[in-house]
């Protein structure tokens, strides 16, 4: 069996990381430390860390897509708790509604909702 269900993202300040996904993007923190937390994803546990076991680098270039019943709603509560858009409410090629905002250490976020079958 396999089952992808945690990402560990590398960032260099975690308390900063963890006050963003709680109050910008709604995310429950299950666990706060100041070098680790660990937040519901949903589907997926999402854990963030300022190393790792391995020599790596910061989650730069990583998109979070967080699937929302109401993108509007979602981006209005994110710009409300200071987030940059980087993406107005958009209709992709794919079926999706999508706007995305800038997350912390160059992790972008995309509020998604299929609005075509997918």
């Amino acid at each position: 069996m396999r089952n992808c269900n945690q990402i560990d993202l590398i960032v260099c300040d975690v308390p900063a990381a963890t006050a963003f996904f709680r109050d910008v993007v709604g995310l429950t923190v299950r666990v706060e430390d100041a070098h680790f937390a660990e937040l519901d994803g949903g589907a997926i546990t999402i854990m963030l860390s300022p190393d790792a076991l391995v020599p790596t680098r910061e989650a730069a270039g990583v998109i979070l897509h967080i699937q929302v019943d109401d993108v509007e709603a979602a981006l209005d509560h994110a710009r409300r708790s200071g987030a940059t858009v980087v993406l107005e409410p958009t209709h992709t090629d794919w079926g999706a509604e999508s706007a995305m905002i800038a997350g912390p250490e160059g992790i972008i976020v995309d509020f998604y909702r299929w609005v075509d079958p997918h």
